[in-house]
């Protein structure tokens, strides 16, 4: 057991029998740190906890507890120099005095010595550096201070002085184990009471104190011992009346800074009021210094019963007031939690002022807010309900209530457009555009996305001001609306708009539109551009959670389509790893999934790449057989079934589910028609049509089939083709195109553009060769699609009108083709090598 030395006329703390002994602080505070700094409010067992840790300590303890007689520089140096044990003469000068007499002692002990200062926040700022400049020279010596409140033991500097270890007020409060102990109850009790008391000691000392069993329904009870002990303390710290006052208004909400408090109590001293509440326990200042200033929940609770009974007119004011703090202090979710009490025309105020915070970083406290909102009041105001049904549509097992919530707000905003603003109409026709993208319907989401594009164009600044660190946000998400439903040059433009607002406005919300124009300048063939957009993610100082969240999803997509491009597969199949846990609940399946096929068939594994594909549909459920989705994923099948050589399952694909006005269906056409050896139709297919490529990538696409076709007829012919191919390839950064010819195109093209050999196109295709697959002429053809029938051959050359000996050669040149004997063979072999009509 240590020895004690206290100053000469003090006293020795003594603290109660009934004191729970918390060996996790007594480990806490048996440190090296010459400063060890335990700053918490009155009532959090500092002092407790400090005479337990002396009782066991090996070290000699100085201790003295501060009153305002020794709070000055020169009064705290005699008061140490009475409680220090004399010091030697050969090691003092003679005249030493003040501080370096004190100095001198402490550098003389020679066994380890702890100096306990308690309640020490009155010390002044110089007695404070003097102190710590003299332990810090004494190397036996350290130091131990409690304050109730910010000191000048917290001083900016003091670190330089002396190093520093803080115990925290969370560190201080019971634990669950501690209360188990004091309370002598089970866990789940303990659990409860901590929930309740936040593990105050000074309340859980008033439970233990109350001596009844404490049990999970008690605690109740056990509430009104509690606020019994807060109105005592509360009597002790004497609060005027206007600042209690001001404490009951201030308790409308969570936390405030200065000008919030300000603004709830009309009492320009109110900081005053607050840093004697944090003294007695009834809150805390920030611990970056003043920022803002919660009220404990029990204090909280206590006065807000109390706020109801004196003030209740004053209630729904302080409630607005409080709502629009928040959302100045980037705090959304405590801004709606105060406007749902009773004021919904609030809630959508603060839903658009908080929007991106509120989708993205509160979603699941948004759940828990307004997951037991009856609908019939969520209707009342839509985008309130869609703000709830976009953050149930990501959680796998809500997802259904989440679209449920979608289609009502969807109906109550199309009842409602008339009373509403421009500003509000904007946001309600964004969260709907969403929500139709997110029901299947991606066309009547372009619709509304533009309407709300030409509204926000016409509507002036001044209008939508107040929400301009959301509107880059709400622009991209309008842009995905846009993409989603075919207008994708109008969804890039707007991205570009979106991305120029954020910057304008000095925030980070151009982070999602950056993402998504790195990924479908990749999906489109233009590399440079992509490559731009990928380095202003790769370069940028963003917030890691944002690298790897929903929002980051198209920035994978770039960085593994470029990466294919590269011939780096292994690091393509790194980024999209990134997908996995997004593949139930992702808007943007279709595009992960149509990624995943490109990288499998770059990697030379198509069967795995379509299984993966097809397992990814049946995640999906009943959304894959909507016809949009069937069209996003024609191409990746396709593709992939050509790989397994699969011609047959390829053109069954394309006839099922391309759409017939886009010029992506007729080049999947020309690169069957390619595969069957008709380079006359490929030729009219590519030539004749009215439609154009839209991106880059299917003009390099369609250059290389091209190429292919008339390297069919000679390579002279094919020349000019090539050439224009070249140029396109390096001016995009693409080298994919090539790939996808079969084998024997593949060489002739990329012979064309690379006689030497020594350029940096892939050295091999990622289609099988076609060379030995049968040609049957048109003639054939129609012969084989009228065996398929089933009829006798007198009845199909009848129907063909010709003789039977003309039906008769013609079969025996199919059959021959075929590698068969008989009608019955040539029809396997027709279906094996997919010859057969569908």
């Amino acid at each position: 057991m240590s020895s004690f030395a206290v100053q000469r006329d003090g006293y020795l703390p003594r603290v109660s029998a009934h004191a729970v002994s918390r060996p996790r602080l007594t480990a806490a505070l048996e440190t090296a740190s010459p400063l060890t700094l335990m700053r918490s409010a009155s009532g959090s067992g500092k002092t407790t906890a400090l005479v337990e840790w002396a009782s066991a300590t090996a070290s000699h303890v100085v201790w003295i507890t501060v009153t305002p007689a020794i709070a000055t520089e020169d009064a705290l140096a005699g008061a140490l120099l009475r409680a220090l044990p004399e010091a030697d003469p050969a090691h003092t000068a003679a005249g030493e005095e003040g501080w370096a007499a004190v100095t001198a002692r402490l550098r003389a002990v020679d066994a380890p010595l702890a100096l306990v200062l308690d309640d020490a926040a009155a010390v002044d700022r110089e007695g404070v550096f003097a102190l710590c400049r003299a332990v810090a020279t004494a190397a036996m010596t350290r130091l131990i201070v409690a304050t109730n409140r910010p000191s000048p033991f917290d001083s900016e500097g003091l670190d330089l002085v002396i190093d520093t270890t803080l115990i925290t007020p969370e560190q201080l409060m019971f634990d669950t184990d501690e209360i188990r102990r004091a309370l002598d109850v089970d866990e789940h009790t303990a659990a409860a009471t901590r929930e309740a008391t936040g593990g105050f000691p000074a309340l859980i000392r008033a439970l233990a104190l109350r001596g009844a069993a404490v049990d999970a329904s008690s605690l109740r009870a056990a509430t009104t011992v509690i606020e019994d002990y807060l109105q005592d303390r509360l009597a002790e710290c004497a609060f005027d009346p206007q600042a209690l006052q001001g404490l009951l208004r201030i308790s409308v909400t969570d936390s405030v800074d200065l000008p919030l408090a300000v603004a709830l109590t009309g009492d320009s001293e109110i900081a005053k009021a607050l840093d004697q509440a944090e003294m007695f326990g009834f809150g805390r200042w920030s611990a970056d210094g003043r920022s803002s200033f919660a009220l404990t929940p029990l204090t909280r609770g206590m006065l807000r019963r109390e706020l109801r009974r004196t003030f209740p007119d004053e209630v729904p004011q302080l409630r607005r007031v409080a709502a629009e703090g928040a959302v100045r202090r980037d705090m959304p979710l405590e801004g709606l939690r105060l406007a749902m009490d009773d004021d919904l025309r609030l809630a959508t105020h603060v839903t658009m002022s908080g929007w991106n915070r509120l989708l993205h970083r509160d979603r699941h406290a948004v759940v828990d807010l307004l997951g037991d909102v009856p609908v019939s009041r969520l209707k009342e105001e839509p985008l309130v309900a869609m703000l709830l049904g976009m953050c149930l549509k990501p959680n796998r097992l809500r997802r259904q209530r989440g679209l449920q919530l979608l289609r009502i707000a969807v109906a109550a905003a199309d009842a409602r457009r008339t009373t509403l603003s421009a500003t509000e109409r904007i946001f309600i026709w964004a969260a709907e555009s969403a929500s139709l993208r997110a029901i299947g319907r991606p066309e009547r989401a372009a619709q509304v996305a533009a309407r709300a594009l030409a509204l926000f164009t016409e509507t002036p600044e001044s209008q939508w001001q107040q929400y301009a660190c959301d509107m880059p946000l709400l622009c991209t998400h309008l842009g995905i609306s846009l993409y989603d439903g075919g207008r994708r040059d109008d969804a890039v433009h707007i991205w570009e708009q979106a991305t120029a607002l954020a910057a304008a406005h000095g925030n980070k919300n151009a982070f999602h539109g950056i993402c998504l124009l790195a990924g479908v300048h990749a999906l489109n063939g233009d590399l440079p551009e992509a490559r731009h957009y990928v380095a202003l993610i790769r370069d940028g100082d963003w917030d890691p959670a944002l690298l790897d969240s929903y929002r980051s999803t198209f920035y994978h997509v770039a960085e593994a389509m470029l990466a294919v491009e590269d011939g780096d597969v292994t690091a393509a199949k790194r980024h999209i790893r990134f997908f996995e846990p997004y593949r139930a609940t992702s808007e943007h399946w279709t595009t992960m999934a149509a990624v995943e096929a490109w990288v499998a068939l770059h990697d030379g594994e198509p069967a795995a790449g379509l299984e993966r594909l097809e397992s990814f549909v049946r995640l999906r459920g009943k959304e894959a057989g909507a016809a949009h989705v069937r069209q996003a994923l024609a191409q990746p099948r396709v593709l992939l079934h050509l790989a397994l050589g699969d011609v047959s399952s390829a053109r069954s694909v394309l006839q099922r589910d391309a759409v017939a006005d886009r010029f992506g269906t007729v080049l999947k056409r020309a690169r069957l028609a390619l595969i069957d050896g008709k380079a006359a139709d490929v030729v009219r297919l590519l030539g004749q049509t009215r439609l154009r490529p839209s991106t880059a990538r299917e003009r390099a696409e369609a250059a290389a089939v091209h190429s292919a076709a008339l390297h069919r007829v000679s390579s002279a012919a094919a020349q000019p083709s090539s050439e224009a191919l070249s140029v396109q390839l390096i001016d995009r950064g693409l080298t994919t195109p090539l790939v996808l010819l079969s084998a024997e195109d593949f060489g002739a093209v990329r012979a064309d553009l690379d006689p030497t050999g020594r350029g940096t196109f892939p050295l091999r295709s990622a289609l099988p060769s076609f060379a030995t697959r049968p040609r049957l002429s048109s003639r054939e053809q129609i012969v084989l699609r009228a065996l398929t029938s089933g009829a006798s051959l007198p009845v199909i050359a009848d129907e063909l009108n010709v003789s039977q000996n003309t039906l008769k050669t013609q079969l025996r040149s199919i059959y021959r083709k075929l590698g068969a004997h008989n009608r019955t063979e040539a029809m396997e072999q027709a279906a094996r090598h997919g010859l057969l009509p569908e």
